[in-house]
């Protein structure tokens, strides 16, 4: 049997690679994702690049950008597009079609576009502002509302990071010391990474909201590498429905990402973020400074209207006394001319019926007589001796009482009288300029006559009330003392 004509696979692969180089000697310009970059150490790149459709790879070639190549495309990408290649771009290549009889067909990459890249990002950022305003969620974290005065901070950033640095060293070093609360939860702040760590620090957040009135994104340095990830839906998507207020300082000086344009505040820089909030403080505290210029007045003023009215409640009083221990006199002197009138009256009526009992009496023996004279003449001598006996016996005890009547009456008008003198003296014991000079001091601070619910503090000013000075005093020392 004749041998048929046949090619050794090397010629096969010759004569593939003369006609490929024939066919497609020109370069062309290739959209497609390059999946992985795969550096080597020796500068030379061997990307995988691939077309996706409803998610799954339906195309996958090799492709390879020499050491001289890839340094000037990365160069030249990275002044445009703000960032370095990185897996998983979609991306505009100018390539070269080569067949290699060990590697196969493959695509040597010439240049990449980095305009193409930027319009992808930004379909993205457009994407993501689109979809998050159908949701009607574009401004919900701006309509979130803010404490009056936001010092209890959670922050995400890194340690390490000179903007968190910045941010947290302006925070506390204003010159009237504002105290703001940070607590820091670390995260990464560029690149794909970026993503999931940022969600999984909000989250954290969430659980523990009510020890925050704020959260706020920091990050320093590192120019605009990495900056995409703020174009993410699900990472601005966790921002703008976050439910407390999302602060941003991501520092970079391109076109604001959809993060920042949803957060509730954005800041171009961590120390801008940490001015904003400064200046809400210095806001809450300017009245304070025109009230603090204007206390020492105020005190003057309200010290001389105090004295003023000490000095009228001290003249009311005396009046108030004088009036009350006249109207004590009075009423003293009534009772006791009462009293006269009483006894003159109840004497004056003993007296009356004694004189009617007499003439009663009288009228009733005249008739007894006239009835039965006989009787009464055997009787007269026992009726004399008894009227007698009782006329003296009246006599003897009206002068008794009488004479009781009049020893009882001084002694009585003497214990009034003490009364009166011992209630005049406590009224005027209670007289304070009595009490001033005995030597003691009225001692007033800010807030008033110091007391149990009032004690001086170390440095306090005091006013010091005698009965001939009026000193100012400045607390150095304090002692409590035990009773």
């Amino acid at each position: 049997m004749q041998t048929p004509e046949h090619f050794t696979l090397k010629q096969v692969a010759e004569s593939i690679r003369k006609t490929i180089a024939e066919r497609y000697a020109r370069t062309y310009w290739v959209t497609a994702e390059m999946h992985k970059l795969n550096a080597t150490r020796k500068g030379h790149c061997y990307p995988e690049l691939v077309q996706k459709e409803d998610g799954q790879i339906v195309v996958e070639m090799r492709g390879t950008i020499w050491k001289q190549q890839f340094e000037r495309i990365q160069q030249r990408f990275s002044n445009i597009v703000k960032e370095p290649l990185r897996d998983g771009m979609e991306l505009l290549f100018q390539v070269k079609i080569t067949y290699h009889p060990l590697y196969n067909i493959g695509l040597e990459i010439i240049d990449i576009d980095p305009n193409y890249t930027l319009g992808a990002l930004q379909r993205e950022r457009q994407e993501t502002l689109e979809r998050l305003n159908k949701e009607g969620i574009l401004n919900a974290n701006q309509d979130v509302e803010m404490t009056l005065f936001p010092k209890r901070l959670a922050i995400l950033s890194q340690a390490d990071s000179k903007g968190y640095s910045d941010f947290v060293t302006l925070l506390n070093g204003h010159p009237k010391r504002y105290h703001f609360d940070t607590f820091l939860f670390e995260a990464t702040l560029q690149g794909d990474a970026a993503i999931r760590s940022i969600q999984d620090q909000l989250k954290r957040i969430q659980k523990v909201q009510h020890h925050f009135d704020a959260v706020v994104i920091i990050r320093g340095g590192g120019g605009e590498i990495g900056m995409h990830c703020y174009n993410n839906y699900e990472l601005a998507k966790a921002i703008a429905t976050f439910p407390l207020p999302v602060l941003t300082g991501i520092g970079h000086s391109t076109n604001l990402t959809v993060c920042e344009m949803i957060a509730y505040r954005n800041g171009i820089t961590p120390s801008d973020m940490a001015y904003f909030l400064l200046s809400i403080a210095e806001e809450l505290d300017a009245p304070l400074d025109q009230y603090t210029l204007q206390l020492p007045a105020f005190c003057a003023k309200l010290f001389t209207q105090t004295k003023h009215q000490f000095k009228q409640s001290v003249v009311h009083f005396q009046q108030e006394v004088r009036n009350a221990l006249q109207e004590a006199k009075f009423t003293f002197n009534r009772q006791i001319h009462l009293f006269e009138l009483t006894t003159k009256q109840g004497l004056q009526q003993v007296k009356e019926e004694l004189n009617i009992n007499r003439n009663k009496l009288r009228s009733t023996s005249e008739s007894l007589l006239e009835r039965n004279q006989m009787t009464v003449k055997q009787s007269v001598s026992y009726l004399h001796i008894h009227t007698k006996n009782q006329v003296e016996k009246q006599t003897i005890s009206l002068q008794q009482q009488e004479v009781n009547l009049l020893k009882t009456l001084p002694g009585y008008f003497t214990q009034q009288q003490n009364a009166l003198t011992q209630h005049e003296r406590t009224i005027q014991l209670m007289d304070p300029l009595h009490l001033l000079n005995r030597g003691y001091a009225i001692v007033q601070n800010e807030k008033g006559v110091l007391s149990a619910s009032n004690q001086a503090q170390k440095g306090d000013t005091l006013q010091i009330q005698t009965a001939q000075q009026q000193l100012a005093a400045t607390v150095i020392e304090t002692k409590t003392t035990k009773r």
